[in-house]
């Protein structure tokens, strides 16, 4: 063999080569990329699916100085003006969002509500799947209920259209709207109670807005005896309350429920300590307060050495992908605030402790230099420093909550705001609840 038959042997050998590494790069990658497409649309058809339908419904306008109905949802709004006054809403578990009136009430807005909240529901078979599981001890547990009953808020134009210029100033500041909601209650007119919101009804995350419900629940447990006094310190409580401490928080979850955070639980034993924490919500619903999830633990905490759930922890949320997390309404908070305030909440007595520890100084040298306080990027932080504050905040890194009852010096002015801003937009910009607390509390002082 001379040497050049060997030279173009190693040619062509060469270029055989690389053709089948092209024939194999156009076969592997198109493939590959339908593989990952395919796994992908799956699992957003299996995320549609358990979605609530959207489908829309119509409901008629109630009477200006009547209650708000009942009806079953709203969610991400997009304003449209009607002379009709009909309203859009879609249907779900949430309540009615919002209806605006200008001040001359000529015009009625409607609310197209564009439902997707990425809000993933318990699904009500849970509950009776895991009821039928109990202990009779568990049992006697699941019967203590929340014994307040249900109150009709009068719809105002006047605090509606506070609660529109919100809104329009949360618009203004190129923030997303559709991830936000308002409830507002004016304590001291003559007709209880004036209200107004805007997307109320859809639920969200509360973050440590949660630990206002367990704190209720705690006293209910002392009011009926299935908690001795004591069970729980004080200095326990007030952490949670006060400085938003995670830990004390896990640790009264834990009493609370008669649960501990765990390694994964077999079938049996997690349906067992599954009912245990909804007993949490139970406790609410039965007086109204739907929807609602208060179940689960937040995070991160020291106590369990994870800065995520784990074990039983993440079994309640049941998938990563779309997890189950707590939830509640603003409209359901700003309705536990009143009721706290009235002193109707488990009884007059704990009304009253719970009164205390919600309440915070607005003085600078009482909050600017602690970490983490409830003040700073919150609704207290611009208000003056003589006005009454009792709060409870929430926030993670992708929202930012909060819930206070608020009043002037002189007590004549006195009304209740809860704001959840369920976006990273809304955790990144500090100035948003101090604004629009400032502005309303002008508006409501006036």
């Amino acid at each position: 063999m001379n040497k050049n038959t060997k030279i173009y042997r190693k040619v062509v050998k060469r270029k055989t080569s690389i053709n089948y590494t092209r024939f194999a790069l156009v076969c592997v990658v198109p493939t590959t990329t339908l593989l990952i497409l395919f796994l992908l649309m799956n699992k957003i058809a299996q995320k549609a699916n358990n979605s609530t339908n959207n489908k829309q419904i119509t409901t008629s306008l109630p009477d200006i100085n009547g209650s708000l109905p009942t009806p079953k949802s709203t969610n991400n709004a997009t304003i449209q003006p009607r002379i009709n006054p009909t309203i859009s809403v879609n249907k779900n578990n949430a309540n009615i969002g919002q209806i605006n009136i200008n001040d001359n009430q000529s015009e009625v807005w409607e609310y197209t509500a564009n439902v997707d909240t990425n809000m993933r529901l318990i699904p009500q078979e849970d509950y009776k799947q895991a009821s039928n599981n109990l202990s009779k001890d568990n049992k006697l547990n699941s019967q203590l209920i929340y014994r307040v009953n249900q109150q009709n808020f009068k719809y105002t134009s006047e605090l509606q259209t506070k609660v529109n210029a919100i809104v329009q100033f949360v618009n203004d500041k190129r923030l997303p709207t559709q991830h936000l909601s308002v409830s507002l209650i004016k304590l001291n007119s003559p007709v209880c109670c004036e209200y107004a919101g805007y997307s109320d009804g859809t639920p969200r995350f509360p973050a440590s807005i949660t630990k206002l419900f367990w704190m209720v629940y705690l006293y209910g447990l002392y009011e009926e005896g299935y908690l001795g006094k004591g069970e729980v310190s004080e200095k326990a409580l007030r952490k949670m309350i006060q400085d938003s401490d995670n830990e004390s928080a896990s640790l009264i979850v834990d009493k609370i429920t008669r649960t501990k955070s765990s390694a994964e639980l077999p079938p049996d034993e997690y349906q067992e300590w599954y009912q245990k924490r909804l007993a949490l919500n139970n406790f609410f619903k039965a007086a109204g307060y739907d929807p609602i999830n208060i179940s689960q633990k937040l995070f991160p905490t020291s106590y369990s050495k994870n800065d995520s759930p784990t074990g039983a922890d993440l079994q309640i949320r049941k998938d990563d992908f779309y997890p189950i997390r707590n939830y509640t309404t603003t409209r359901d908070v700003a309705r536990l605030l009143l009721e706290i305030e009235q002193e109707k909440s488990i009884s007059s007595k704990y009304s009253r402790q719970m009164k205390r520890l919600l309440k915070r100084s607005l003085k600078k040298e009482d909050w600017q230099n602690k970490p983490f306080n409830a003040i700073q990027g919150f609704l207290g932080e611009y208000l003056p420093e003589n006005a009454y504050f009792a709060s409870k905040m929430g926030w993670n890194s992708k929202t930012r909550n909060d819930a206070a009852i608020i009043a002037s010096p002189d007590g004549k002015h006195k009304y209740i705001l809860v704001i959840f801003g369920d976006d990273p937009s809304f955790y990144q910009d500090k100035t948003v609840l101090p604004e629009i607390s400032r502005m309303l509390y002008e508006q409501m002082t006036q």
